[in-house]
């Protein structure tokens, strides 16, 4: 009867657990970080005029293309996994007391949120993708977008070594780093005219998903169900 009892109440706290809690839910952002890598790879199948190296990704959803939307509603998509996974540890870290990782979490969460919509509002035009134009408003906001979440990548990574998630802290710090350099041999390159801009920007891409998709399987092993 007692072991009744305990199997009621363990089935009883399965129950009620919190959504943050649950593998589905910390492991969302990996299935959003996929997506975003697929990106490159689906454009090219669909849209034979999309040349991976030689075009940045944002040509995927450069006003008037033709998968114009198809591409921004992937990208919210896989964009709002991610945001679901870190909410969710932004939650774990409220609920363990790990302030500093609580409050550099919030700070790569907001960082993630402004780039996904910008990404959404202010997508860039078709004849700034096939032609080298000046530096816009644009570029020097998604620019220091770049940097800030760069910086918050590193931050958390360092936050992390602090509660000693050792291979996080190492993969954030690294991936950080890497995300500016290949965004700015991407701008270098536009600049001197060299055809494999869009190599070094789906690179710089797929780099901060795979960020992202490191951070939802970390934790998603330490959740409970």
């Amino acid at each position: 009867m007692l072991f009744l009892f305990i199997k009621i109440y363990q089935d009883k706290e399965i129950i009620m657990q919190p959504w943050w809690q649950k593998k589905i839910t910390v492991g969302a952002g990996m299935v959003g970080s996929l997506l975003l890598i697929l990106q490159s790879v689906l454009g090219t199948i669909v849209w034979p005029t999309y040349k991976i190296s030689q075009f940045p990704l944002a040509m995927l959803t450069a006003k008037g293309t033709p998968y114009e939307y198809v591409f921004k509603t992937l990208q919210l998509v896989a964009g709002g996994l991610v945001l679901v996974t870190l909410i969710a540890l932004i939650r774990y870290a409220l609920a363990t007391k790990k302030a500093t990782f609580d409050r550099d979490l919030r700070v790569l969460t907001l960082s993630w949120l402004v780039w996904l919509l910008l990404q959404f509002v202010w997508p860039i035009s078709i004849d700034v993708v096939i032609t080298t134009t000046p530096v816009s408003i644009r570029d020097i906001v998604f620019g220091l977008l770049i940097i800030i979440m760069a910086f918050a990548m590193i931050q958390l990574g360092k936050s992390a070594r602090k509660n000693r998630f050792e291979s996080l802290r190492n993969a954030l710090t690294l991936l950080g780093i890497l995300y500016v350099l290949f965004n700015f041999l991407s701008y270098v390159v536009t600049l001197l005219g060299w055809p494999i801009h869009g190599f070094l920007d789906v690179m710089a891409n797929d780099i901060l998903a795979v960020a992202m998709g490191f951070l939802s399987w970390y934790f998603m092993r330490l959740a409970e169900s």
